[in-house]
């Protein structure tokens, strides 16, 4: 979740029985439990920023509690600059790149297309694939590589734009430029490992929170790689893929929509973690704990018990640790804390 309400930063959305938005919000004092609150009982439960206000808003009038939902949510509201200008600089740049990326997907599953008909791609690409030369001499190619193929031009044409729009967030993996979510998953590794390297150094109790976290980080990387190989071998498979798309569409569209979720909430972590590096040892303790309070586990299918029992383990030999996001005397937010979530959120857009 988007939200720069220090306690409110990394909480979930989803649908209860009837359909209706609410909010699962982590334990403020550590324990396992969350406290789950109606949607538009939010601003009544916890105060909010003017941004955040908004955001939710944005969120309930799209109905939809995905990742995606709330990324897509979270770059309008940022757009408006109630977040800082640095919010907007990072919400205009993820939605370039979001552009960039959907051009270069195109194209390459173009290129996929022409290469299972047996066809060159060359003179699009010196064309370029934008111009108006580029797109004739795409059509034309598409309509000889359906014949090809042996499946109608509309149909052809249909198959790769909803293959598109599934792969855009993922990307190829020959992609000379890495799409926003394998990104993410490089920039996890990278996470896993410094935390790693921190917790083996640290003699401090924060130390086995930090491990527990690399251990949650790897364990999540671990399913991640299985997604992404089975969606790489589909796409390697092209011919087939395109084929026998009715058969294929829902598994390749599950597939993306579980690396999602199974990544939601990782880039604020990572970018967490990162702005930590540059400060005291103090402080990176007290960033460990507050990370260990959002950490996004697994759910319990997809989940090993010795986590849980590992977490169990944590929890109690750290009860100790309550943040203080609210001063509980005026109610009011700790606006220093604020404005560090809205710089980490600029840089996670």
């Amino acid at each position: 979740m988007g939200f720069t309400t220090p306690v409110l930063a990394q909480t979930r959305v989803r649908k209860d029985d009837r359909e209706q938005l609410e909010v699962l919000v982590p334990n403020l004092s550590e324990g396992r439990g969350v406290y789950v609150v109606p949607w538009k009982g939010l601003p009544l439960a916890f105060p909010m920023t003017v941004h955040d206000r908004m955001l939710q808003e944005l969120i309930h009038r799209g109905e939809g509690c995905s990742p995606d939902d709330i990324r897509k949510a979270v770059l309008e509201a940022a757009r408006c600059g109630l977040a800082g200008p640095l919010a907007v600089e990072a919400a205009e740049a993820a939605l370039r790149d979001d552009d960039e990326q959907r051009l270069l997907i195109n194209f390459q599953l173009i290129v996929e297309v022409l290469k299972a008909a047996g066809l060159e791609s060359t003179e699009i690409l010196r064309a370029g694939l934008g111009s108006e030369e580029g797109q004739r001499l795409t059509r034309s190619y598409m309509v000889k590589a359906a014949q090809s193929l042996s499946i109608e031009p509309t149909e052809l044409y249909s198959r790769v734009a909803e293959l598109a729009v599934f792969m855009e967030p993922v990307g190829i993996g020959t992609s000379p430029k890495p799409a926003r979510l394998r990104r993410l998953m490089r920039d996890l590794l990278h996470f896993r490992d410094s935390m790693t390297e921190w917790s083996v150094d640290n003699v401090s109790e924060s130390a086995p929170i930090g491990s527990f976290c690399a251990e949650v980080a790897e364990h999540t990387l671990n399913h991640v790689r299985n997604v992404v190989t089975q969606l790489d071998q589909s796409v390697a498979a092209f011919e087939t893929l395109l084929r026998q798309w009715d058969t294929k569409r829902a598994t390749v569209r599950r597939s993306t929509t579980r690396l999602s979720w199974l990544l939601d909430g990782w880039d604020f972590i990572v970018n967490t973690w990162a702005a930590a590096q540059e400060k005291s040892r103090h402080e990176q303790d007290m960033t460990v704990h507050e990370l260990f309070r959002v950490l996004p586990l697994l759910p319990k299918d997809e989940e090993r018990a010795d986590h849980a029992l590992q977490a169990d383990r944590v929890l109690a030999a750290n009860r100790r640790t309550v943040r203080a996001y609210v001063d509980w005397r005026s109610g009011q937010l700790d606006m220093d804390l604020v404005m560090r979530i809205e710089a980490i959120k600029g840089k996670a857009a």
